[in-house]
């Protein structure tokens, strides 16, 4: 693999790191002018349109089976955005992006359920660490867990269930055509929720136009599609690196542009839980052969 090819794949990904980080606040603000579920219906409607013109080509020989693996992601990954645009009302940027991006450490014991993939002993190590940077960084000097993070726990599940699934998936089926259905069924989806749970808001403003713009066309269908062509060209190891400073990018900008400060405590926690995370993931490329769980 070329240096230079290595190098831009990598700064692509940062970049995609960065928008991702930033949809934490760019949600928050969002929220002052529509209610949740309507913000992800427009969002993923207005994504699926994009990919829908993109990589629509892909639909015409779409099979029974990939249209059947696109809306079971479909479904998981609206469960996902519900649970942490709603628990977004309730907790920090910073704090939204740490406890979304457990749903790392929630992989390897999920594929070894559902997929029967061994657990490796980095991956148990990895899971008690986790659990111990979490008390942390819930403890009762960092605030304690609140009713957002809660909810925000349940968006970490769905996403890893949702990653789980879309690894079995994408190895037989066009992984573009699963993007266009299961975006759709996400739009779809969403549009029905807010029909039978929510009591709509929608307030047109410039700052909620803004915020879709930055949610549907970089957030979704730009981070994804820059993911998609990019990520092969570094190493898992690298990638996990990068993906890493996801959070790091939401506390920041939560900082920045939304006031949110971080405590002594949550640093303290938050480092603690993407050390964990990090050693789970590389473990397996260690010099030294694991212990795995079969």
């Amino acid at each position: 693999m070329k240096c230079n090819t290595v190098l831009r794949a990598e700064l692509v990904l940062i970049g995609v790191t960065v928008i991702w980080g930033g949809t934490f606040v760019v949600t928050q603000s969002g929220l002052n002018d529509v209610s949740p579920v309507l913000l992800i219906a427009l969002r993923f409607w207005m994504a699926a349109v994009i990919v829908g013109v993109l990589w629509g080509r892909r639909l015409k020989h779409l099979r029974r089976r990939t249209l059947r693996q696109a809306w079971v992601l479909g479904l998981l990954l609206t469960a996902a955005y519900i649970a942490q645009t709603v628990g977004l009302q309730y907790t920090t940027a910073a704090r939204s992006g740490f406890i979304t991006y457990l749903f790392a450490i929630f992989i390897p014991p999920l594929q070894f359920f559902i997929a029967r993939k061994p657990l490796s002993a980095g991956n148990l190590l990895g899971l008690a660490i986790v659990f111990l940077g979490t008390y942390v960084f819930s403890s009762p000097s960092a605030g304690g867990l609140n009713y957002g993070d809660a909810i925000t726990f349940i968006s970490a599940v769905t996403l890893a269930l949702y990653i789980v699934y879309l690894d079995r998936y994408a190895r037989n089926s066009d992984p573009r055509a699963l993007a266009v259905v299961q975006f759709a069924v996400v739009a779809v989806a969403a549009s029905f929720a807010v029909l039978l749970f929510e009591h709509p808001e929608f307030l047109p403003t410039m700052a909620l136009l803004g915020a879709l713009v930055y949610l549907g066309v970089l957030g979704t269908a730009g981070a994804l599609g820059l993911q998609t062509r990019f990520q092969k060209d570094t190493t898992p190891v690298r990638a996990t690196i990068v993906f890493a400073l996801e959070p790091v990018f939401a506390a920041s900008f939560g900082l920045v542009f939304g006031g949110q400060p971080l405590s002594h405590a949550e640093v303290l926690g938050g480092a603690i839980i993407l050390g964990g995370l990090l050693l789970s993931e590389l473990w397996a490329f260690m010099p030294l052969r694991p212990y795995r769980l079969s």
